[in-house]
């Protein structure tokens, strides 16, 4: 891979990141700060995009499991635009990158209506809005009783039939989900509807992978950019999971040899308490 293409595609990558947790501000005197936040267990990303851009800080956000990076340096603010300049989906983004591109005089280029299958905005996009997790639909009076990391471990383990892994991307905006799935050809959208006890209450949008057909294709695409977040933890672990469910393992008496490997699986999955 050359360095202008290794460039473009973490660029792509970065935008995916920002359409999730990244955020634009103007204060009254029209000066501009970047911020993006992560969980304490993905500051890999962070630190991703501080070595890349070359400034800016790292901190701990105080009273939460969080880091966020922050620049204000006006050169670093430029680079950034011009590095996503066209690659932005999220209208709440676009709206905040409008109003930096006029403040700094440069125009703004117009996404594509497709992403090529090449593109590594997903990536960016799952690294910082994604969610992988292993839902459990039944347990019994023992493991719900127990609590933290070792009592999700015991209600996964002893699930038995009754568990489900999928990956999600939620938005209030249907259409960057309808991007995703028209671009990359693959997982459904289902809508979630509007919770009026909210203040402000407006339907959530899910982009939603379940089967193992699905995961492949992901797991395939990840090969050539994997994620930087703890989330390519489980990825990584997605296709011992239909492995080990096809096989039955999930199923076997608790003193197995199968059982034991899926009781390890089921370790594995919760090696960051997410």
């Amino acid at each position: 891979m050359t360095k202008k293409n290794d460039t473009l595609r973490w660029d792509q990558w970065f935008a995916g990141v920002i359409d999730g947790d990244g955020c634009f501000y103007i204060n009254k005197k029209n000066e501009i700060s970047f911020e993006v936040t992560t969980s304490n267990f993905d500051i890999d990303v962070l630190n991703s995009i501080k070595n890349k851009l070359k400034g800016g800080s790292i901190k701990p956000r105080s009273g939460s499991n969080s880091f966020r990076y922050r620049v204000k340096a006006i050169l670093i603010i430029q680079t950034i635009v011009y590095k996503i300049n066209g690659k932005l989906y999220n209208p709440v983004r676009l709206s905040q990158f409008k109003r930096v591109c006029e403040i700094l005089n440069i125009k703004i280029k117009k996404s594509p209506f497709i992403i090529e299958i090449t593109n590594t905005y997903l990536a960016g996009l799952i690294d910082s809005d994604g969610t992988i997790s292993i839902s459990v639909s039944k347990t019994n009076n023992i493991t719900s009783q127990k609590y933290g990391k070792e009592g999700k471990i015991a209600r996964l383990s002893q699930s038995r039939g009754f568990n489900q892994i999928y990956l999600k991307i939620t938005s209030i905006y249907k259409e960057p989900l309808l991007l995703i799935k028209n671009s990359y050809k693959f997982g459904t959208i289902y809508v979630e509807k509007k919770n009026f006890s909210n203040k402000k209450p407006k339907n959530q949008y899910h982009w939603t992978i379940k089967s193992y057909q699905d995961f492949c294709i992901l797991y395939e695409m990840l090969k050539t950019y994997p994620l930087k977040s703890s989330k390519m933890h489980r990825i990584r672990l997605s296709l011992k999971y239909f492995y080990y469910k096809t096989l039955k393992y999930h199923l076997k008496n608790f003193d197995t040899v199968e059982y034991k490997s899926w009781l390890f699986f089921c370790k594995s999955w919760f090696k960051y308490n997410f």
